[in-house]
């Protein structure tokens, strides 16, 4: 089975370097580009579903890169971003200077924070992990699936998957629209294909 775990794009509140978490903000003008591009580099692929989360601008990705296929976008809410809880809407410059010492624990151990009225890392990892696999029992190994979710959650599966531990999920990186390539077998397990970080390289 081969799934796309594809984070989307960019929002207003990307640009202005906010933290968004729960908070459901819609995609602005070049996150539609670039869903289109990726629409574009997979409509040549069979998909077979497409899943999001139930948060706007992963579902309004959802809808743009299922257009080329015709295939109706299942929502999953547990698929959602860290709740950032009081961090919401403040810019990352904002955050620092308010939550210093948060901060500095964050740097080092982001697995031992817990975000003042939000989720801990390990909360993100642990329901987005079920319900990735929940998705994959409903479906055949020769499927092709995409999954539009968020930064935290795609980050929490690719260290899950790679064996990574969860602090140190920096060793990945995702921009808006950027996607990981990963599959799936009963002989095999889980499997990272690739990571990719510009929609063009999609084959």
């Amino acid at each position: 089975m081969q799934i796309f775990l594809l984070r989307h794009g960019e929002t207003r509140w990307n640009r202005e370097s906010r933290c968004q978490g729960s908070s459901d903000i819609e995609l602005n003008a070049a996150g539609q580009r670039q869903a289109g591009k990726v629409a574009a580099r997979l409509s040549h692929r069979r998909i077979d579903a497409i899943y999001s989360s139930d948060l706007q601008r992963a579902r309004q990705t959802a809808e743009i890169v299922g257009g080329p296929h015709d295939v109706a976008v299942r929502i999953e809410p547990d698929l959602r971003e860290l709740d950032h809880g009081q961090m919401e809407g403040l810019t990352f410059v904002q955050v620092r200077e308010r939550f210093p010492e948060l901060i500095e624990l964050w740097r080092s151990q982001p697995v031992a924070v817990v975000l003042p009225g939000g989720e801990r890392l390990i909360d993100v990892d642990q329901r987005v992990w079920l319900a990735l696999n929940r998705i994959v029992e409903q479906h055949d190994e020769g499927d092709t699936i995409v999954v539009v979710s968020h930064s935290f959650p795609i980050l929490s599966v690719l260290c899950r998957i790679s064996g990574t531990s969860l602090n140190r999920y920096r060793m990945f990186h995702l921009e808006p629209c950027d996607f990981s390539h990963v599959s799936f077998s009963q002989s095999k397990g889980w499997e990272i294909r690739e990571v990719v970080t510009d929609p063009s390289q999609i084959v």
